[in-house]
């Protein structure tokens, strides 16, 4: 790949990439939403209609507060303790992300932590969120976080298949957690999500060994490795690009939309991987392909379930990057879909409180970022 790209261009990463940059990977500017999400319809026109009532909140005394207040509303209709749990998983890390303190939710979260209705990966993202909190608030001791580091170890055990392969997931995406109150984890992180272990994991079917094709940049990417993620990058994107050619005349909705989730999955590591190796023109380029895989995927069905959370994770990717506007218009129909669907029959609950807390948090961050006079706000982890 040549570097650097000029910005109005995509890498050609269909080749391995170049000489590795020369300075180390030092810093990771926006915290990437990144989870297992394994495999309604919201036209764009029908925004400029009417504003939805969460949208309403941007134009509120106090936006922050009143996307929180929704997101706490649509967290008090879920009864299933498998969905309430994923709900928290989001709300709690968007409170730290704020300095925000919500002791009835960290009670909630830390029972279900523990409850045998919850599966045991949620249990996993709760434990995660639970230490996220509590070191931004200081408000839990250590043994949160050795809690976290024993469940894994246990989980690692107990687990085969694709339930292993997302318990590995959440542990990769670790890449993309702040600075500020994650950096303990990082160590963890860098031991976990390795090429070795990664490899070593049976992976049955299509999906389980695309999720580990998708990992491995990341692998290298901890591993501060130029070669090794130029070489792992280019073989992902070689199978992609040959599993779109095989789908682009399938009858199989299921086959297509797979595809298009792995494009955005794929482009949006990328783009956090060549962030972090200092590679921002490049890193823009991949967040343009993922976007137009996520066009392609919403195309047959709109704002949907699949969509939703890979939409979450360009919108925050884009904001990092600068491109705020184009965050904004991404996540506008989101808030818009969530007012549209009160009871979750599109979009489940706990994904509609994920859209809230992402849309408080950047918010926060937006309004600190003005305070400041700044264009927008600076952090990441150290790696």
């Amino acid at each position: 790949m040549p570097q650097p790209a000029a910005r109005d261009s995509h890498p050609d990463m269909s080749a391995p990439l170049s000489a590795p940059p020369r300075r180390a990977v030092t810093r990771f500017h926006y915290g990437l939403l990144l989870a297992a999400a394994l495999l309604a319809g919201l036209s764009w026109w029908s925004l400029a209609a009417k504003p939805s009532a969460t949208a309403q909140c941007y134009r509120a005394e106090a936006p922050v507060d009143c996307f929180l207040a929704a997101a706490r509303s649509r967290l008090k209709a879920i009864a299933g303790p498998n969905e309430r749990a994923e709900a928290l998983v989001e709300l709690l890390p968007a409170l730290a992300g704020m300095a925000a303190q919500d002791e009835a939710l960290l009670r909630q979260a830390l029972a279900l932590s523990d409850d045998a209705e919850v599966r045991p990966l949620r249990q996993m993202d709760l434990l995660y969120a639970i230490d996220l909190y509590g070191s931004a608030n200081a408000s839990l001791p250590q043994r949160t976080f050795l809690a976290a580091l024993g469940r894994f170890a246990a989980l690692e055990r107990q687990l085969q298949g694709l339930e292993l392969i997302e318990l590995h997931v959440g542990a990769c995406a670790i890449i993309g957690w702040d600075e500020d109150f994650r950096e303990r984890w990082l160590d963890f992180a860098r031991s976990v999500c390795t090429p070795e272990r990664l490899g070593r994991i049976e992976a049955d079917g299509v999906a389980g060994r695309a999720l580990v094709m998708a990992m491995m940049p990341v692998a290298m990417t901890f591993r501060e490795d130029w070669e090794g993620f130029s070489q792992s990058a280019s073989t992902a994107l070689a199978w992609l690009g040959e599993a779109e050619r095989l789908v682009a005349k399938s009858k199989s909705r299921d086959e297509r939309d797979f595809v298009a989730f792995m494009g955005v999955l794929m482009h949006g590591l990328n783009a956090v991987c060549l962030e972090l190796f200092e590679l921002s023109d490049e890193a823009d380029g991949e967040i343009d392909l993922a976007l137009q895989a996520l066009r392609g995927l919403e195309r047959r069905g709109g704002i949907t379930e699949k969509s939703a959370s890979l939409r979450r994770q360009l919108v925050e990717q884009l904001f990092r990057s600068g491109r705020e506007e184009e965050a904004g218009r991404l996540l506008r129909p989101m808030l818009a879909r969530v007012d549209a669907d009160p009871n979750g029959r599109k979009i489940p609950l706990a994904e509609q409180v994920a859209i809230l807390a992402l849309a408080a948090r950047l918010e926060h961050e937006a309004q600190a970022a003005r305070e400041d006079g700044q264009c927008r706000p600076e952090g990441g982890i150290s790696i």
